[in-house]
């Protein structure tokens, strides 16, 4: 089974070799000027994860007593009322963790301001109800001074926090912190975190490394600007962006001879091996969907096995059922209720079936053909792996076998 977990450079099926030493060489370069923030985009699914690791990776290895090194996953914070307070803990932290104590005066000033941060939003959710007016006198007063301490420290954080990282800078330590999984987040703690970083970490001496999926940040910008009442919220997405993100890195989804390769360097089953050349066709180019697919057949295939009266069902027909499972659920849905679906889906792709004319479906499916006809017309080109999916596909010829099919993958 396959692991989703970012790969380290033993396990790079993908070739991301190819952007981890460019990336490398930007960053450790003398003349590269900071503050710098470099974006990684792709799909969710397509690697972000582990080209991060990878870069991490390689600045410890060839670079180890140039960086320090901050890890923050907004989404693990996702609870949090305010994502600023996390990221500096995440600064703090590493720093902290430093075996000779080096930072330790940094550390110390990072903590006061936390303290403060920390408090202020502790006093914002006390419970009032049941306590007494000279309390909730005594607790106003204390928040009003709190509040103005706070605001006091926030107003200078920027400038405490360029103090020190230019502290650091002197020692021989630049700052990079590296931005994982924020697009698992809500829309408006997305944007919470891209202002926290805008505002507070666009300093000298400071590179950020964001993972994104650019759709999913559109969305934040569009929710959170929606007020404002902007025609074009793409447009406004990506100014949004260009003002957050100096280095844009776009990953591109894999060709058809890298999910080949990807599928035939991840020692897939047997199963799997043997339709190679299916799978090329079918599966989404998408390292993540690729390894769920491959995990998949490798169960199915071994219920197979493990299961009297199985051994004549076609392979062929198995492997382009696990790839619909996992690439159209809600198609799969559909066909669990409706097996004779994918004998109509088909007849359609094949061009034996004309899906509007509903004289052809009846001929065909009798008493079956309005509902047949109708979710034909609903998933028919809904995606774009469904037309060499049904295009070699012989469904039609185990029509009768269609219910054993699904019921061994998971309907």
């Amino acid at each position: 089974m396959l692991s989703d977990a970012p790969v380290d450079w033993r396990g790079d099926l993908l070739q991301f070799r190819r952007y981890v030493n460019p990336l490398v060489s930007v960053i450790t370069h003398p003349r590269t000027q900071t503050p710098l923030t470099i974006g990684i985009f792709g799909a969710w699914g397509s690697g972000k994860s582990t080209l991060l690791r990878m870069v991490d990776e390689r600045l410890l290895d060839q670079h180890g007593d140039d960086f320090v090194r901050v890890h923050f996953n907004p989404w693990v914070h996702r609870r949090e009322p305010e994502m600023l307070l996390p990221l500096l803990n995440a600064l703090h932290d590493t720093l902290n963790a430093d075996p000779g104590r080096r930072f330790a005066d940094t550390v110390r000033r990072l903590g006061t301001i936390m303290l403060n941060l920390a408090a202020d939003e502790v006093l914002k959710r006390v419970n009032l109800g049941s306590v007494s007016v000279e309390k909730i006198g005594r607790l106003a007063q204390q928040y009003a001074e709190l509040r103005g301490q706070v605001d006091s420290q926030t107003g200078r954080l920027r400038g405490l926090l360029q103090q020190e990282a230019d502290r650091l800078a002197a020692t021989g330590k630049t700052i990079i912190f590296f931005v994982d999984d924020l697009d698992r987040c809500e829309p408006d703690q997305i944007i919470d975190v891209l202002e926290s970083i805008k505002l507070f970490l666009d300093l000298r001496n400071v590179f950020v490394m964001i993972a994104l999926a650019k759709d999913v940040v559109d969305r934040g910008v569009s929710v959170k600007y929606q007020p404002f009442g902007f025609s074009d919220h793409a447009t406004v997405a990506d100014d949004y962006l260009d003002k957050m993100i100096q280095l844009p890195l776009h990953l591109y989804p894999l060709g058809p001879a890298e999910v080949g390769a990807f599928i035939r360097d991840s020692l897939p089953g047997e199963m799997a091996a043997m339709h190679g050349e299916t799978l090329e066709r079918i599966v989404a180019p998408n390292p993540r969907k690729i390894k769920r697919v491959l995990n998949l057949l490798r169960l199915t295939e071994a219920v197979i096995d493990n299961t009297p009266g199985l051994a004549g069902l076609h392979t062929d027909l198995v492997v382009r059922l696990v790839v619909l499972r996992v690439q159209s659920p809600e198609l799969f849905a559909d066909v669990v209720r409706q097996p004779a679906l994918l004998v109509a889906l088909e007849l359609a792709y094949q061009d034996k079936l004309v899906t509007d004319v509903l004289q052809g479906f009846q001929a065909r499916f009798g008493a079956q053909a309005d509902e047949l006809q109708r979710l034909t017309q609903a998933h028919h080109d809904r995606h774009a792996f469904l037309a060499p999916l049904f295009a070699g596909s012989t469904f039609e010829a185990s029509a009768g076998e269609l219910p054993a099919y699904l019921t061994m993958i998971g309907g």
